[in-house]
């Protein structure tokens, strides 16, 4: 039977998903509001998203640093640092307090779906180069040629003719959610770390 999975960015309107059939692209699909219940997704057998899964410290993003460097991976403090209106030098990054309503969704969500995975583009994109860091930013031209060029390696190309509303989106977003569904059709997964930490019951780990 035919393998379905999905790989999740964010984006302004909600939620961007590529869809991979059997590792191949079948389509994209804008998934509208951050507090989705991503039923458009039920069909899907893994579901690879790009957004924290879980509080910290975490270990995840420490390993997941190593891999790419730079600051493109930001720490997840404990929750508790989330419930507090953002001031500088409160023990958490602008960028994290900002995804705070996505990063609370999708943890409660992941809590009782299995399927869910929390990735990033980045180490995805890395791990499809063999290891090795990119040349370019991901908002430059350079950038999405390259990354481009490794979906097209992967076997993954994107039609855009079947894109419908995902058409309006960045680019960037789109070429994230398909770096994500790469790691959702690998069953054979590494997670960051190995095996996954263990916070609030919850398994925490960033998967390529």
């Amino acid at each position: 039977m035919a393998e379905l999975v999905a790989g999740v960015d964010g984006c302004k309107r909600g939620w961007v998903a590529v869809v991979l059939i059997d590792g191949r692209f079948r389509e994209a699909r804008l998934l509208e509001g951050v507090e989705s219940s991503f039923a458009e997704l039920a069909d899907m057998k893994r579901i690879a998203i790009d957004i924290p899964i879980g509080y910290g410290p975490r270990e995840a993003d420490a390993r997941a640093r190593d891999v790419v460097g730079g600051s493109s991976v930001f720490s997840i403090p404990e929750k508790e640092r989330f419930e507090v209106p953002f001031a500088e030098g409160g023990g958490i990054s602008a960028q994290a307090h900002a995804l705070a309503d996505r990063i609370r969704h999708v943890t409660a969500l992941a809590a009782a779906d299995k399927r869910f995975r929390e990735v990033h583009p980045e180490v995805c994109f890395t791990a499809m180069n063999d290891m090795k860091r990119l040349k370019f930013r991901k908002k430059s031209a350079g950038g999405a040629f390259e990354r481009l060029g490794l979906l097209r390696k992967h076997g993954i190309n994107i039609d855009p003719g079947t894109l419908g509303a995902a058409a309006t989106i960045p680019l960037d977003d789109l070429l994230d959610a398909a770096a994500c569904a790469w790691t959702a059709s690998r069953r054979d997964a590494v997670s960051l770390p190995a095996p996954p930490e263990i916070r609030d019951g919850q398994p925490v780990a960033i998967w390529y």
